[in-house]
């Protein structure tokens, strides 16, 4: 069994193309004025989008790479748990200039 084309080719497919159409939908969300990076609470959700886009993106990879047997299962939820501190960090950072 092509250990690639079971596990690899679908992340790829997923978040390549994901990721193109995920960009495009933020593009023509910014061109027609409905998103605007000059606002503080804009900028606070265009970070909890991006955050999400690379959570799902690194959930995904490193629970691939823990069922290939490549990393331990702890690594994945270490990593994890970092970001989610860094998510809560950034987020309350924004926060206080959303508020202002």
């Amino acid at each position: 069994m092509n250990l690639f084309s079971h596990s690899w080719l679908p992340f790829i497919y997923l978040y390549g193309l994901g990721g193109i159409l995920f960009i495009a939908g933020i593009v023509i969300t910014m061109k027609a004025g409905a998103f605007d990076m000059k606002r503080p609470k804009h900028k606070k959700w265009m970070w909890i989008l991006i955050f999400g886009f690379v959570w799902y993106f690194t959930m995904h990879a490193l629970m691939t790479w823990a069922a290939l047997g490549t990393i331990s299962p702890y690594t994945v939820l270490y990593t994890l748990l970092a970001m989610v501190g860094v998510f809560i960090v950034v987020t309350l950072r924004f926060g206080k200039g959303a508020r202002a």
